[in-house]
């Protein structure tokens, strides 16, 4: 039954009270409002092609300093900034030397590669990027996704000699041109998805996978390690169980000085980092800790020759002189290396869009993920020509420059300039730096990584992201990394799924003495409405979830039987989308549930939805008082509208059953419905009012 709609202005009376309580709104003018709602919706409106114009000489410049963002900071650097920067960067470099070592060779690199790969990334993130405090370089994490996803992508003929072992010790030569090639590839993928605006995907990788990834990698970075620790060699290999039995086939062959010097540094590393953190004099330790662990080291086995006597593994002669530029990229392996590298692309953009924000959240400063993303491929994308594998943001340094001082992206530069210098003049000095110093500063490093705490939270919190972290950690572990962290990210998006297909279904009450409609869950003192089932579906509604939602409503219309529940008001706030064969369904069962006497009507459609509604030409065929902008008005129309029809009723019996709809479809309200059909054509309300009378 169709009846005018007499409800919007009586639901306004639903304010009527909260403006009684706050008479004085802290309100912007009118103008000003209007200005801040223009403002905001740039942010919020979507792409159009339709309005690529000339862009003015003010809209290129804002451009120019969005994606240089140098021609920001650099007019405003002061000569306290500078002198803070200098620091800051230096401080980076001497932290940044032995680090990157150490990375090259989990990445299966010879290791003057991590010095490579730190000196031209620096200054690209220095003109690109946006964070002030972020060092950029090889980091453990990235260096061993990287040797894991190009290890064994050579052919027999490319790399004869690995005999299904290890193509980085086989073939280094070969493997180093692989990883300037995954570079390159990786620099471009991550400039093209920061052009077309794709750095959501890293959302696909959820915080329980990528924790559970961390600890599992963390802990094959630390048993690759032993070898240098130990002193023998073993087969690098992403499985544990490979390289564990590789580890006790070969037990025998431990260096005992080179073992006990090994732990004993890296137990002085440990002693350093905790000396820094808790005394405030011995902060300096936490950046020049690794670099005076490193001399002294090279001291000892130069100044007694452990090198020869004792065989005592040093890194042995480091070339000398700056990257050497290669335009050499081997494109005909461009096919086997695209897809590996996508994990590389994921994981290195998370690792350093997380540390950016983190950093501008302390210092109160904004940095923008597409520009973070076009900055990270940049570097890696240069770096390749110059002879770097694919870099990320360092957690450890980044710490370090933020406590330090860093205020600009000028102590990249330095660090830049520092590193090419060292590369010049100091690398003669690396041929006595034991590996054992090396491998004690990546154990040190990855420690930390190992977020056990993490799963011990998520059992406490929800059971199902606990699964998901013990998935990517042994899957990781026992499956290889890529594959291990392909299932745990495929698992979690089946639970997505899962959970949007049977959304969280609340039911709605009644709050007593308000004008508010809540949760039983949250409102425990409520009142149901009598004849009114008010429903709210935790999703958007799209195809996959139409079938369990409407079979919820239909349960619970079964269950509310006794009440006679002829109004079912579904409260729409947290639908944030919906999609065609949503509508078609709910148009189904609205026709359905009309047949019945049961009438749908919609509380708080978000806007996206309601354009939906209207192209789809759904609020025709409902009706337009059937949607509301609140569930007290909708409850109200209800209300209303039951009201009406009972009126109506008591009208019909006594004027002798005549039929007064307007809608014949809902002639089924009535008594004796195929009684009334029978009896032909309804009779407008609105002609015949008189009959109220």
């Amino acid at each position: 039954v169709i009846l005018p709609n007499m409800v919007e202005e009586k639901s306004l009376g639903t304010f009527d009270g909260m403006l009684e309580r706050y008479p004085q709104v802290p309100a912007l003018p009118d103008k000003e409002s209007r200005q801040m709602v223009q403002k905001m919706s740039k942010v919020l409106k979507p792409f159009d092609w339709e309005e690529i114009h000339r862009p003015t000489k003010t809209e290129v410049w804002a451009f120019a300093k969005r994606r240089l963002p140098f021609l920001t900071w650099i007019p405003l650097t002061t000569l306290y900034t500078l002198k803070n920067d200098i620091v800051a960067g230096f401080t980076i470099l001497v932290m940044a030397v032995p680090q990157t070592l150490s990375y090259a060779d989990i990445a299966g690199l010879p290791v003057v590669y991590g010095l490579y790969s730190t000196a031209i990334p620096c200054f690209i993130y220095a003109m690109t990027g946006n964070s002030r405090q972020l060092a950029v370089g090889p980091t453990a994490l990235v260096a061993i996704l990287t040797n894991a996803a190009l290890d064994g992508l050579l052919t027999e003929e490319e790399c004869p000699g690995s005999n299904g072992g290890s193509q980085s010790e086989a073939c280094p030569e070969e493997f180093a041109k692989l990883a300037q090639l995954s570079a390159f590839v990786i620099g471009i993928i991550q400039i093209g998805a920061a052009f077309f605006q794709l750095g959501f995907i890293v959302q696909f990788l959820g915080f329980p996978v990528v924790s559970g990834f961390t600890s599992a990698a963390a802990f094959l970075i630390a048993l690759t390690q032993v070898r240098n620790i130990l002193g023998f060699s073993i087969e690098r290999s992403q499985f544990i169980y490979i390289t564990l039995g590789e580890i006790f086939n070969n037990i025998q062959k431990t260096n005992p000085v080179q073992a006990v010097l090994g732990f004993t540094f890296f137990f002085m590393l440990v002693a350093s980092k905790h000396i820094a953190r808790h005394y405030k004099a011995f902060s300096f330790l936490r950046a020049l800790g690794p670099l005076i662990l490193c001399v002294l080291a090279s001291g000892i086995v130069a100044a007694a020759n452990l090198d020869e006597t004792h065989d005592v593994t040093v890194i042995g002669d480091v070339p000398s002189g700056l990257p050497p530029f290669t335009g050499d990229y081997q494109l005909d392996k461009l096919g086997r290396v695209v897809g590996p590298s996508i994990t590389v692309v994921i994981l290195s953009y998370m690792v350093c869009i997380a540390n950016a924000k983190t950093l501008a959240a302390v210092h109160g400063y904004e940095v923008e993920p597409g520009q973070e993303l076009f900055a990270l491929g940049a570097m890696n994308l240069f770096g390749s020509m110059f002879s770097g594998f694919p870099v990320t943001g360092s957690f450890s340094r980044s710490a370090v420059a933020n406590s330090v001082g860093a205020k600009t992206q000028l102590f990249g530069l330095v660090t830049g300039i520092g590193m090419l210098l060292s590369l010049v003049a100091l690398t003669p000095i690396f041929a006595y730096l034991p590996n054992f110093v090396l491998g004690a500063i990546v154990l040190s490093s990855v420690t930390s990584l190992i977020n056990y705490d993490d799963a011990i939270h998520l059992w406490k919190v929800k059971k199902t992201d606990c699964f998901l972290w013990f998935l990517a950690f042994f899957g990781t572990l026992f499956l290889g990394i890529l594959v291990g962290l392909a299932v745990a990210a495929a698992a979690s998006l089946v639970i997505v799924i899962f959970e949007s297909v049977r959304p969280q279904v609340s039911l709605i009450w009644h709050v007593k003495g308000t004008d508010y409609y809540r949760s039983v869950k949250q409102a425990p003192n409520g009142e149901w409405i009598k004849g009114v089932l008010i429903v709210r579906f935790g999703a958007p509604m799209y195809f996959a979830n139409m079938s369990f939602i409407r079979d919820t409503i239909q349960s619970l219309l079964e269950e509310g039987q006794d009440q006679d529940v002829k109004y079912v008001v579904l409260e729409m706030s947290p639908v944030t989308a919906i999609d065609v064969s949503a509508i078609h369904i709910l148009q189904d069962t609205a026709k359905e549930f009309q047949k019945r006497g049961i009438h749908l009507c919609f509380a708080n459609t978000e806007t996206r939805v309601e354009k939906v509604f209207t192209r789809a030409g759904f609020q025709k065929t409902i009706g337009k008082e059937w949607f509301h902008r609140s569930t007290a008005s909708a409850v109200a129309q209800c209300l209303e509208h039951k009201k009406r029809i009972t009126h109506l009723q008591n009208v019909i019996v006594e004027k002798g059953n005549i039929p007064m709809i307007n809608n014949h479809d809902n002639v089924a309200m009535l008594p004796h419905a195929e009684e009334v059909k029978a009896q032909g054509p309804a009779i407008d309300i609105d002609h015949h009012k008189e009959l109220e009378n």
